[in-house]
C-alpha cells in the first residue's frame, strides 16, 4: 500500500496574510500616491515657493513627475512631497 503525502496548510497561511497585507498596502500606498497626485495638479505655483527655486517657476511639473515616477518605487515621492509640500508651514507663518 503506497503512502500519500499529505502536506498540511497551516505552514501557508503566514504567507498568505503576509501577500494580502503587501497587496493592501500596494493598494493603500497607489490611492495615497493619487491623492498627493491630484493635489500637487491643483496647487497653485505659489504653493511651491522654495528657497532654493526663485520663484516656483518649474516646481509643479518636477514634482508631479516625482509623484508619477515613484509609482515604481515604493511611493517616495509621494511620501516626500506630502511632508515637503503639503504639510510645510506658510512663508508667512511663524
Amino acid at each position: 500500500m503506497a503512502y500519500i503525502l499529505r502536506v498540511p496548510w497551516w505552514p501557508l497561511g503566514p504567507v498568505a496574510g503576509a501577500a494580502v497585507l503587501l497587496v493592501l498596502l500596494a493598494i493603500a500606498g497607489a490611492i495615497f500616491s493619487l491623492i498627493m497626485l491630484i493635489d500637487c495638479l491643483k496647487r497653485p505655483s505659489s504653493g511651491f515657493s522654495n528657497p532654493l527655486t526663485k520663484a516656483g517657476e518649474h516646481d509643479k511639473l518636477i514634482w508631479a513627475v516625482a509623484i508619477v515616477a515613484s509609482f515604481w518605487f515604493y511611493y517616495v515621492g509621494a511620501i516626500v512631497y506630502y511632508f515637503v509640500v503639503k504639510r510645510a508651514k506658510p512663508t508667512g507663518a511663524a
